[in-house]
């Protein structure tokens, strides 16, 4: 017997057409969540005209009932069965319904009712997000189980994300600029942007395919399976211990640089080239990443990448002074680090799906990507509430700017991060699911098949 039918008939090698079809998905979510994350603010306070308090009531509101609902969407593609797979499926009847949505987000009716009417869009857009993108995260797991595959997957993947960020940054405000009424602008950005996500979602759905499933007769997990997926799988607890430190390292960072752009820097023109450098930087991790994950597997290449951007942290804080080669030397080292420890992360998600498989006898890919997600987005708005208590705790005030306040952006751009994905390392360290240990897993779940009587064996 060939060993790629010893593993599974799953285990195939996907070829860059799908892959680029795959990544295509990523480029159509960040079209539409760029857009949103970039100017929703903005609009809120400075076009619809609400309070800046009014709007982070809207998105704390918002973002707590999405994460929540991650774990909901989960349950439901646990569920579901149709001619067009389990996940695919969702990009489908999913994409229409999140571009009208993100449309609606930027519709400006006037009254007295409009904080409620800016609620209820953004927090619907933030439901059909993640019941399009939950399962669209997940579908590494059903293209293929060649763990060489899903890693390029998510490199693809994060690349297109990357250049579907850029395109928005760059063209959003030549698309606004040449209206009068800026609310005319917005909705004619956002709705070009919403209908390209739209066209994109479903090439994706059309480009790839579904080739790892569940037996024909086999019927769809209940909660208590669900549940035994996610509690009883260490390598899946392990990777969100990570996850969370290492998110909130990225998300604070990020709402830091600005500060650090126009403080540290002191230069706000130099924001573009700022950006631009540090995206190159990004791309260039998540490219590397595949052939990095090759040579030494996803566990020792995590690592590395962890070392990379401390090493690049720990300089730009003691060496760099205001040397701006030295600052950008420590930026594009940490961004190299965000590449390949996205890249790693994504794929050793994709690993735990089996594990769970194979342990507890029931696939779960919904319940498992709706836990990993609902972790990624408190990470997210506990690295946000970080960076804006930080500046509190500074006492960063924009209309005079202290000199402590400015050491706090300096340590909040370089040792806290550091720290974070230092500890964040710990929880690598102890992640134990290595490429030969999942290969043995795929091959024994291939036989268990064929032998239900076969006992599981830990790792």
């Amino acid at each position: 017997m060939e060993r790629s039918q010893q593993l599974s008939a799953g285990y195939v090698v996907i070829d860059a057409r799908e892959k680029i079809g795959y990544g295509l998905g990523d480029f159509a979510s960040n079209l539409s969540f760029g857009f949103v994350s970039l100017f929703l603010l903005f609009f809120y306070t400075d076009i619809y005209g609400l309070s800046a308090t009014q709007a982070s009531i809207i998105f704390v509101i918002a973002r707590v009932v999405d994460a929540l609902f991650n774990i909901v969407v989960g349950f439901w593609v646990d569920k579901t069965r149709s001619r067009h797979g389990k996940l695919r499926a969702w990009l489908r009847y999913g994409a229409i319904p999140l571009g009208f949505l993100t449309v609606l987000c930027f519709v400006a009716p006037d009254g007295d009712a409009k904080f409620y009417y800016a609620l209820t869009s953004y927090t619907l857009y933030c439901l059909a997000y993640t019941a399009v993108n939950t399962p669209y995260s997940a579908m590494t797991n059903r293209l293929t189980q060649h763990e060489g595959s899903r890693a390029s997957l998510s490199v693809y993947r994060f690349v297109l994300a990357v250049l579907g960020y850029l395109l928005v940054s760059t063209t959003a405000s030549l698309l606004i600029a040449p209206f009068d009424n800026p609310r005319h602008g917005y909705i004619f950005a956002v709705g070009c942007f919403s209908l390209l996500a739209t066209l994109l979602f479903l090439v994706c759905f059309a480009m790839t395919r579904e080739r790892v499933g569940d037996e024909p007769d086999c019927p769809p997990p209940g909660i208590k399976a669900m549940l035994k997926a996610v509690s009883g799988n260490p390598p899946l607890l392990h990777l969100s211990l990570f996850t969370i430190f290492f998110y909130i390292a990225y998300t604070l960072w990020m709402a830091i640089a600005v500060y650090f752009i126009k403080y540290i820097i002191g230069d706000e023109k130099f924001t573009t080239s700022f950006f631009l450098i540090q995206s190159a930087a990004y791309i260039f991790g998540s490219v590397i990443s595949e052939k990095a994950i090759a040579v030494m597997g996803k566990k020792r290449m995590a690592l590395l990448a962890l070392a990379i951007g401390i090493a690049g942290l720990l300089m730009q804080y003691f060496l760099a002074d205001n040397n701006l080669w030295l600052i950008m030397t420590g930026v594009c080292l940490f961004s190299i680090t965000l590449g390949m420890g996205f890249v790693a992360m994504w794929s050793m998600i994709a690993d735990t799906v089996e594990y769970a498989e194979w342990h507890h006898g029931v696939r779960s890919e919904g319940a498992i990507y709706g836990f990993f997600n609902f972790v990624t987005k408190i990470a997210m708005a506990i690295g946000g509430g970080c960076a804006g208590w930080l500046l509190d705790f500074y006492q960063y005030d924009a209309a005079r700017i202290s000199s402590g306040a400015m050491n706090g952006i300096t340590l909040m751009m370089t040792l806290f991060p550091a720290a974070m994905l230092a500890i964040s390392g710990l929880f690598v360290w102890y992640y134990t699911l290595d490429e030969r240990h999942y290969r043995d897993i795929v091959r024994r779940i291939a036989q268990r098949k064929n032998a239900p009587s076969e006992p599981a064996q830990e790792y």
